[in-house]
């Protein structure tokens, strides 16, 4: 995919009809480390072709993992030959997604070697949670000239308390535990949709795990996992990036493929701020803008609190509310990215810590940007919707991490998006 590709703007198009949302990004990641750990071939349905996938699908296929197909969104893999436990960083891949290889790969082999993580510059990303946990469970881990080296002759079940409710962390302790000797409990573990979809898969596969009130997940240890099928969830943060941009443009339109329990922070506070959301059945919302919409405070937290992925989006959505909005980023610490390209478009923003004020205007300008990160990348996108003119959103390789056909979805509610190469931008 050319990295030095343009999304050129043309913006005060009110966005109108019905869009259908890909497979949730922070699913379909998970559960092809799962795949590995399963030792049997497996079926993914619902899922996003994003540049995220592609790499760690080439990074799995050098362990040893069999791309049987993956074409109109069906992948199949297949793990049942040899896997090599060491992760090598030979193509450059920028990419936290391989986290999860960790509990795959200590469930399979009793090994893995993995490169220093990469991802977007949003803040830090400890793996400290994962490490202690996995090692309760009798793994031994080093640092190694860059690598993290773990390995666990046995692992064995435990009760694991996380102090905070990373959704990796989790990921890789249900991972480690569903073929562990023994129960193993994890609590205060994340409970993120895509966790749920993550075990749902699993237990499919013949593991062991049900929830524990509160906010924890037992896990009975078996033998070997099987072959399975399973439909990926809709993406939540997609269907609010969705969301935003019918709003902020004043529009009206169904976005389908997600399910409402999944992004009910979003639906709340684009209520509070005037816009209608309705409900329809169980995977659609139907979301129509207002003008003079007005300001709202947001603080960012672990689900079923306000996502930081949507933080962004937001963020660019109440540059034109009335009034003043206040937004706390209590996850990542510098998730505040997009500001100063927003202010290059006319927002007003000020920055304390993790908060900002925004202060609404009556219009953004067009103006040429830079996305920093994924997220940010389609708060810019929003922005230059909403704005006069034509506004150029460059380096979206970010944006092409976690948005499949980004571009056709708003083309297809009326929006006025091209890709170009950012020569001819």
């Amino acid at each position: 995919m050319n990295t030095d590709q343009s999304f050129l703007i043309e913006g005060g198009m009110p966005l109108h009809g019905t869009v259908r949302c890909s497979g949730a990004k922070n699913s379909i990641l998970p559960l092809v480390a799962a795949a590995i750990a399963v030792r049997d071939v497996v079926t993914f349905q619902n899922v996003a072709d994003i540049s995220d996938l592609r790499s760690l699908l080439a990074l799995v296929e050098t362990m040893g993992v069999k791309i049987v197909s993956f074409e109109g969104g069906e992948l199949t893999l297949d793990s049942r030959g040899p896997v090599e436990p060491r992760v090598e960083n030979t193509n450059g891949y920028s990419l936290r997604g391989t986290q999860t290889l960790v509990g795959a790969l200590l469930a399979r082999e009793r090994r893995a070697m993995l490169p220093s993580l990469g991802g977007c510059s949003i803040g830090a990303r400890p793996i400290d949670l994962h490490i202690k946990g996995l090692r309760a469970m009798g793994t031994h881990f080093e640092w190694k000239e860059g690598y993290l080296i773990g390995q666990a002759p046995s692992l064995k079940a435990c009760d694991v308390y996380l102090d905070f409710p990373s959704v990796g962390a989790t990921e890789n302790l249900l991972l480690a535990a569903a073929l562990a000797e023994g129960t193993t409990r994890v609590f205060n573990a994340a409970q993120e949709p895509e966790v749920y979809d993550l075990i749902s898969f699993l237990n499919k596969a013949g593991a062991r795990i049900v929830p524990v009130f509160p906010f924890g997940f037992r896990v009975e240890g078996v033998g070997e996992l099987h072959g399975a099928s399973h439909r990926v969830i809709g993406d939540r943060i997609e269907a609010s990036t969705l969301m935003m941009a019918v709003a902020i443009t004043q529009g009206e339109a169904r976005i389908a493929g997600v399910d409402a329990r999944h992004i009910w922070s979003i639906i709340a506070k684009l209520r509070e701020t005037g816009a209608v959301v309705e409900v329809e059945g169980d995977d659609a919302v139907i979301v129509k803008g207002v003008t003079g919409y007005r300001s709202t405070d947001v603080r960012t937290l672990t689900f079923p609190g306000f996502p930081t992925d949507a933080q962004p989006q937001m963020m660019a959505y109440l540059t034109l509310a009335k009034g003043n909005s206040v937004i706390v980023e209590s996850i990542f610490e510098n998730r505040f990215g997009a500001i100063l390209e927003l202010e290059r478009m006319g927002a007003r923003i000020k920055v304390t810590e993790e908060t900002a004020i925004i202060e609404g205007v009556d219009a953004l300008n067009s103006a040429t940007v830079q996305a920093k990160d994924l997220r940010g990348g389609a708060a810019l996108i929003l922005a230059g919707l909403a704005a006069a003119g034509s506004t150029t959103v460059k380096s979206i390789h970010h944006v092409d991490r976690g948005y499949e056909a980004l571009e056709a979805k708003l083309a297809q509610l009326g929006a006025r998006v091209t890709r170009v190469n950012q020569m001819e931008a």
